[in-house]
């Protein structure tokens, strides 16, 4: 799961609220415009060059992230690098021809894992992939999960999917087969998408410099983080062969790469200094791969040389709440308080009035877009709109207006200070209606936009912040449990969420169903109770638009909108 901002038009992203694009990934649910006339063979060379979203670097390469740099664009980066243990498809299901893995099995229990590796896959120095690789990943997982972990540690993914807490051993048992055991049972899909999913196999002959002292091995690959000469051995399609920060990050083929190799000669991912420089780039073709703020749809007409896709990829966006704040993180664990603010939001106008009509209401954990593990009873939001009755719960619940600002006999006002995200027109309009809203019923809300990557490295600073939005958050082809957010002590619930009824429907989530339809049920429970819950605020999700330049091949077939990822080893330029 990762974090990520979206390109709005007004919009955010991992996991951000700007409207726009999704990135790339959601480029292949409807087109329009007129392509370029049809090529069938596909054509070698040229450069790609793909925007990233308005202020948005890539800070951090490596396959492993803090919570600090689990942005969706890191893992963009990581990703054209290193390959993960299985390759999830666009429908959800595993396509063991384009993974590491070659199979997985468990025991009718589910306490056994054993995970046998295709041994085709070789590092660019000509080294096997192998499961020493994996186990190396392993022992770094479990240090960067552990409270002594050196800063920037901790590794953002501790916990969701039961990784490193339910792990009892991990055994390799060839040179491309290992096996993990786990403390007890556990819903086989959950751990094989969730858990498994964690092990990319990483270059331990070059990475391991210090194999005696595994803090110490953390320090090092941290200080190398965004050092772009330190990934030298890869095992994926692409390598980084320069970054300028704020300005460009280029990637050439690895020529030694084991799966399909990259047409292009370069593909590199360029950063933005606003929405309107981006759609400029568009227009003079300084961006082929881009996207289409919602603010700015208008300009569409202005775009003839290139195709609009639209698409939902698989995320929610939500403001998030911080409940460790010395300040107001008591005030925020009152769930009244939290229930006024959700029905102060006004979903519909901002679809509406922001997105052109182009998105659907956050209704709780699980996405409306595909609805595969949504509960039919979340198609809709549990609360509508109705800032009079949001000010009334208030006003039953202890609260009253003194000034205009609601206060109770502590003294304690509901005014608050909400960060979002600096890079989109659309966010800023959007804050201004949640503010304006917000105030009919008696709460206060002070705005401060900042960078992207400002917000993500104060997740980790309850005094810096006490409400942020404007980011969204990416399934990533995880199963859409809540273990990492909402749980007590999930890897990425910084935010301090805590209540022992979640923390038991999320366990079940992830124990031993008797069948599928069970499994649902379970979740059902989980997704309904956070919907009910607000561990955060549901925001309103929009649709991707993607523009690509017409000349430019195999973007959309090779789009995958369960994972959020990308695969420009699969585009191509027609000349």
């Amino acid at each position: 799961m990762k974090v990520f901002r979206r390109r709005m038009a007004p919009i955010i992203l991992v996991s951000s609220v700007s409207l726009g694009l999704l990135s790339m990934t959601g480029c292949g649910s409807s087109t329009t415009s007129t392509p370029a006339a049809t090529v069938n063979k596909p054509e070698h060379g040229g450069t790609i060059i793909q925007a990233l979203g308005p202020l948005v670097a890539i800070n951090w390469y490596l396959p492993l992230r803090p919570v600090a740099y689990n942005s969706l664009y890191d893992a963009w980066a990581a990703s054209l690098m290193y390959k993960g243990l299985f390759h999830i498809a666009p429908n959800g299901t595993i396509d063991f021809g384009r993974s590491i893995a070659s199979a997985i099995t468990w025991n009718k229990e589910g306490t056994v894992y054993t995970v046998k590796m295709n041994p085709k896959w070789k590092w660019s120095n000509g080294s096997p992939v192998t499961a020493e690789d994996v186990q190396f990943t392993w022992n770094l997982i479990k240090a960067a999960s552990a409270p002594t972990a050196p800063a920037p540690w901790p590794y953002a993914g501790a916990d969701s999917g039961g990784v490193p807490q339910l792990i009892k051993s991990f055994q390799v048992l060839g040179t491309h087969e290992f096996q993990i055991t786990l403390t007890n049972p556990v819903n086989q899909t959950w751990f094989e998408y969730n858990g498994l999913g964690d092990f990319i196999p990483l270059p331990e002959q070059a990475w391991n410099r210090y194999p005696n002292n595994i803090n110490l091995e953390l320090s090092y690959l941290a200080s190398n983080g965004n050092n772009v000469n330190f990934f030298k051995v890869i095992d994926g399609p692409f390598r980084l062969t320069s970054a300028v920060q704020n300005v460009s990050w280029t990637f050439t083929p690895n020529k030694h790469y084991d799966g399909h190799l990259p047409y292009v000669n370069k593909f590199v991912l360029a950063y933005q200094t606003s929405e309107t420089s981006e759609v400029n780039a568009l227009k003079t073709g300084g961006v082929q791969v881009g996207y289409l703020p919602l603010s700015m749809y208008s300009v569409r007409s202005q775009l003839p040389h290139d195709t609009l896709n639209t698409s939902y990829s698989y995320s929610i966006d939500r403001t998030i709440l911080n409940f460790k704040s010395p300040q107001v993180g008591n005030i925020f664990r009152s769930l009244p308080v939290r229930q006024a603010m959700q029905m102060g939001i006004d979903q519909t106008a901002i679809i509406q009035s922001l997105y052109n009509g182009m998105g659907v209401p956050g209704t709780g954990p699980v996405p409306l877009h595909p609805r595969t593990f949504l509960a039919p009873q979340l198609i809709k939001p549990i609360y509508s709109y109705d800032p009079e009755k949001g000010k009334q719960l208030l006003e039953k619940n202890g609260w009253h207006l003194v000034h205009g600002i609601m206060t109770n006999n502590a003294g304690q006002q509901l005014s608050f200070n909400m960060q979002y995200d600096s890079g989109s027109s659309t966010v800023l309009a959007m804050v201004q209606i949640m503010q304006q809203d917000w105030a009919k019923e008696g709460i206060h809300v002070s705005l401060s936009p900042l960078p992207f990557a400002s917000m993500l490295q104060y997740h980790h600073q309850p005094t810096k912040w006490e409400i942020q939005t404007g980011l969204g958050w990416s399934y990533g082809g995880s199963y859409p449990t809540g273990g990492g957010m909402y749980s007590t002590g999930g890897g990425y619930n910084f935010y301090g969420y805590s209540n022992s009824k979640m923390n038991s429907l999320i366990a079940a989530t992830h124990s031993p169903q008797p069948s599928p339809a069970d499994s649902q049920k379970a979740l059902d429970a989980y997704q309904m109770f956070a919907a009910q819950q607000l561990p955060n605020l549901w925001m309103p999700v929009p649709q991707g638009l993607g523009e690509i330049e017409n000349n430019i091949h195999g973007v959309r077939s090779s789009a995958n909108n369960f994972t959020d990822a990308i695969s420009p080893q699969y585009w191509w330029v027609s000349q």
